[in-house]
């Protein structure tokens, strides 16, 4: 259905026929994105988790010199709109499906199950780790000057990384199948991602905080 309607679209402008272009084949004019296109389809890619990271960097780089205001400067009004709405698609299209995270949440609203407002609570997987780290942050804000304590907490700031780095590899492993099952767990790990990018932020700014801290007192 999706694909006969496409089809079917016309330029607003000549009446050409444009299926899902960003700008008309015949005359170069900005269309209004289809009512039903997604951000896979803004930049004309399958509906899949796989994207080659060099094939989405020139559609993006292709459909954003195509629809860019500066195009559009002399355009008249609606044009100008068209091309300003057009830009800020591709540019979210590429900001979410370039980054496994954002990809990852945006592929659960696509099938209707939002992550939700509840990610900022710990992960039962993940509430001893924190427990530990926090402890280790609390020890370094009563006794800053302590070198040893510091080098601890480094340790575990490469840690948390390397880990969240992993993590991500990972993240939208068999979601793609988009089953009960499948987007359940991709839910699990984004909540155990976002919660390990909060962890590692805490534990960034208290070492740059006592470090400030350690310079003034010297």
């Amino acid at each position: 259905m999706q694909a006969a309607e496409a089809r079917q679209r016309e330029c607003w402008r000549c009446r050409a026929a444009t299926a899902a272009a960003l700008v008309c084949p015949a005359c170069g004019t900005v269309q209004p994105a289809a009512p039903d296109a997604d951000l896979f389809a803004m930049l004309g890619l399958p509906r899949r988790l796989a994207i080659d990271a060099e094939d989405l960097e020139r559609r993006y780089h292709a459909a954003s010199r195509a629809v860019h205001p500066d195009r559009f400067q002399t355009a008249d009004p609606r044009e100008r709109g068209l091309s300003l709405a057009a830009s800020a698609a591709v540019n979210r299209a590429y900001r979410t499906l370039r980054d496994p995270a954002a990809l990852g949440r945006y592929w659960l609203e696509l099938h209707g199950t939002p992550l939700g407002e509840n990610n900022n609570q710990v992960p039962p997987t993940l509430a001893a780790e924190v427990f530990a780290v926090q402890e280790k942050l609390e020890e370094l804000r009563a006794a800053p000057d302590d070198a040893a304590v510091r080098a601890e907490v480094r340790v575990l700031r490469d840690e948390l990384a390397e880990r969240l780095e992993a993590m991500n590899a990972r993240l939208l492993e068999g979601a793609e199948r988009a089953t009960t099952d499948a987007l359940a767990a991709l839910k699990h790990r984004l909540s155990e991602a976002a919660y390990l990018r909060t962890l590692l932020g805490d534990v960034d700014a208290t070492l740059a905080e006592e470090t400030r801290g350690t310079h003034h007192r010297h």
